[in-house]
């Protein structure tokens, strides 16, 4: 891939230097990523370097920036006075995930054509799905823990297809964009998904995610194969080695999806509803010529945790953590088990 230069102009070093180097940690951004903090260092540079997009400080910024034929131009702002009506705006006092995610939503609106990068190097992304016909029996907790554990040593992409996933109240944070949003920005402009793709994930104790439907409604009609397509297309366009699916019944296709993933985990219980259960969700796949499902879904019937983490950024820790690294990693990783579970 052909990178692009996104320059940020501030005077304020450590501010600049701490952007980068979390922008820079991003390995899939379309952008080589140079500091100025320097005005007269900036223009010399400006008049020979092709910068595409320019992240400037609103105390660093003069009306010759706009004569430098900069494609795209987005000011810091730090009093919010309104420095130039053509320009876009955001605030400089907010996370540096926030910053990120509004730069590449702008960017990947405005620009006409976005570098793409091919997967090179890595093994094929498997893809886990994590679904049962038992209802409350820790499903999401078990797909949220492993998911952290494994982004420790893999770059790891978690989905969530609940009805009601509660993701918000339980980070205290407002979603810009969900999962409906990934799927509208894929079929109207697949070209710009990696971009549009850092746009909207998030990130909780290492694992990125993109933020469940806010209304489950917005996914209906949605089939399984366009499912498959985006999976398809976020590995080849992207460095995730794992996909984790929190999948539920209120996808369409669901047993497509699922005939989709390398590895299926179904959690149950003991008691005889859930059996009830579980045995006629097998015969129904059996029936229906998807007997291959069943044949890679590992059952895990979860002992009773006397306490269990009450915030996602604490699920590594405590007994299904420990659950998860010495019965799951070894089903999950054979005999290189130990590798991953520090």
């Amino acid at each position: 891939m052909d990178k692009r230069i996104l320059a940020i102009f501030d005077s304020e070093e450590g501010y600049a230097y701490r952007l980068m180097e979390f922008m820079s940690g991003k390995k899939n951004l379309p952008f080589e990523v140079y500091v100025f903090t320097d005005g007269e260092k900036f223009y010399s540079c400006a008049q020979i370097t092709n910068i595409e997009c320019l992240l400037i400080s609103e105390s660093a910024y003069k009306q010759e920036v706009e004569t430098l034929k900069i494609p795209h131009i987005i000011i810091l702002s730090e009093s919010g006075a309104n420095l130039s009506k053509t320009l876009h705006h955001i605030s400089k006092y907010q996370s540096c995930e926030m910053i990120f995610h509004q730069i590449m939503e702008y960017y990947t609106d405005r620009s006409e054509t976005v570098p793409i990068a091919l997967r090179t190097g890595l093994r094929k992304m498997k893809i886990i799905g994590i679904y049962t016909p038992v209802g409350r029996c820790l499903q999401t907790t078990f797909s949220l823990t492993l998911g952290q554990m494994l982004a420790r040593q893999f770059k790891t992409l978690y989905l969530n297809f609940e009805v009601y996933s509660g993701f918000s109240r339980m980070l205290s944070r407002e979603f810009r964009s969900d999962i409906t949003d990934l799927m509208y920005y894929f079929n109207s402009a697949r070209e710009k998904l990696v971009c549009r793709l850092e746009s909207i994930v998030e990130t909780v104790s290492g694992l990125d995610f993109v933020p469940p439907a806010q209304m489950i409604q917005n996914l209906n009609g949605i089939r399984g194969a366009q499912w498959l397509d985006l999976f398809h297309e976020i590995e080849k366009t992207s460095e995730y080695e794992y996909l984790i699916l929190d999948l539920t019944d209120g996808i369409m296709d669901l047993w497509d999806v699922l005939r989709g993933c390398d590895h299926i985990y179904t959690i149950t219980k003991g008691d005889p509803l859930a059996i009830a259960k579980v045995e006629q969700y097998e015969k129904i796949l059996e029936d229906m010529d998807y007997g291959d499902i069943t044949a890679k879904t590992t059952k895990w019937r979860l002992p009773v945790f006397k306490q269990l983490p009450v915030c996602f950024e604490e699920l590594t820790y405590g007994e299904l953590a420990r659950y998860i690294r010495t019965q799951v990693f070894p089903e999950l990783f054979g005999e290189d088990a130990d590798e991953y579970k520090r």
